[in-house]
């Protein structure tokens, strides 16, 4: 199951320096992240202030074997990671409205995917409550971003339950 997760920094040797960029006033960023690519999990809080915290390993492209991982730092338990990645998504496949040309005034497609290549989902600053950037891989070289007609919070909704509503916990 994807999770989101308030991460502080995310270090690598590709393109994710500016992933939490200086311009993220707040020094981070909410980011719907796919638990299949985490190695080396460690508990990272602070006991004292009882704030959860989380340092990882993700690769974007596990099936690379020239993909060299970058560290996630990130205020998630650990419990509530390894919670995400046992359980199980409502279906192998998933289908997202893309807009054509990553432009929110352009039409979708509707586009069909296995959950298991989505890597991540950020924002979509201007409209974060409608829309937001898909990272996929669709083979183990082909990197797509794509901006899909919903919210991190409805992908998170969509592979878990198969619909972007979910129950209103208690």
């Amino acid at each position: 199951m994807f999770f989101i997760a308030t991460i502080s920094n995310w270090s690598d040797q590709r393109d994710s320096s500016y992933r939490i960029a200086p311009t993220d006033k707040l020094g981070y960023r909410e980011i719907l992240l796919n638990p299949n690519r985490i190695s080396d999990l460690v508990e990272a809080g602070d006991t004292t202030l009882q704030i959860p915290k989380s340092v990882f390993k993700y690769f974007d492209n596990p099936l690379d074997r020239r993909e060299k991982w970058g560290v996630i730092k990130a205020n998630i338990a650990v419990a509530t990671i390894i919670n995400a990645a046992d359980t199980a998504f409502a279906s192998n496949m998933i289908t997202i409205n893309i807009h054509k040309n990553n432009n929110p005034d352009n039409a979708t497609v509707a586009t069909t995917m296995p959950v298991s290549c989505i890597a991540y989902a950020d924002r979509y600053n201007p409209d974060p409550d409608n829309h937001c950037w898909i990272v996929y891989y669709n083979a183990a070289f082909k990197r797509r971003e794509v901006l899909a007609d919903l919210s991190i919070e409805q992908l998170e909704d969509i592979a878990e339950t198969g619909t972007t509503t979910t129950s209103t916990p208690l």
